[in-house]
């Protein structure tokens, strides 16, 4: 496994409102969108400035939905005092504010040369793969299936199944390694994703 394709270690920050049910709190909706940090203190950071708006509604990546509560600024305190722990629930009526901040792994998307081995259709090479491809000059075009088959990696391209494609090395690929990659090829964007749940951790 090539270093770049690797997982690494990340905080996550999650922060959502829930709303009391009949079996305790359910969710209400995620107030932030998926954000990775590189230390606790950065995601902690994160949280504090989400924080610091006068309403705490859903990002507006994520969705339209306003706050149910107006946070007081003791709330504020005491919801980052317990989310320096790891976890905070701040039950407010009959709403709640939940935050967390996990460790997890996770691989970075990976951009590299067809020419170089860093390339993450390395990655995906033996494994079934779907490729499809979308003209690049129209914008509502539908992604059309070219091919699906066993990826085999070529000197001078790539082989999905019966079709072949040649791909200059100096061609810029980027992806998730073992899961995804996709590049822009003359008037055409291809993208190729593996078929198989099984991937390396």
């Amino acid at each position: 496994m090539h270093p770049a394709w690797q997982k690494q270690p990340f905080f996550e920050l999650h922060l959502a409102w829930l709303v009391q049910g009949p079996k305790g709190f359910d969710l209400l909706f995620k107030v932030n969108p998926y954000s990775l940090f590189k230390t606790r203190q950065e995601a902690l950071e994160a949280a504090k400035v989400l924080l610091e708006r006068e309403r705490l509604d859903q990002d507006p990546k994520v969705g339209k939905h306003r706050a149910p509560v107006l946070l007081s600024p003791e709330d504020r305190t005491r919801f980052l005092v317990l989310l320096e722990s790891g976890k905070a629930l701040l039950p407010l009526d009959r709403y709640a504010l939940l935050g967390e901040i996990a460790l997890v792994e996770e691989r970075l998307l990976h951009r590299a040369p067809f020419g170089d081995q860093s390339n993450v259709l390395h990655s995906l090479e033996g494994l079934p793969i779907r490729l499809l491809h979308t003209p690049l000059n129209d914008p509502e075009a539908e992604s059309r299936e070219l091919s699906q088959g066993i990826l085999r990696m070529q000197p001078e391209g790539i082989r999905v199944g019966e079709t072949f494609l040649a791909i200059p090395p100096e061609t810029l690929i980027e992806g998730l390694a073992y899961e995804e990659a996709f590049f822009d090829l003359g008037e055409g964007h291809y993208y190729l994703y593996a078929l198989s749940g099984s991937t390396p951790s």
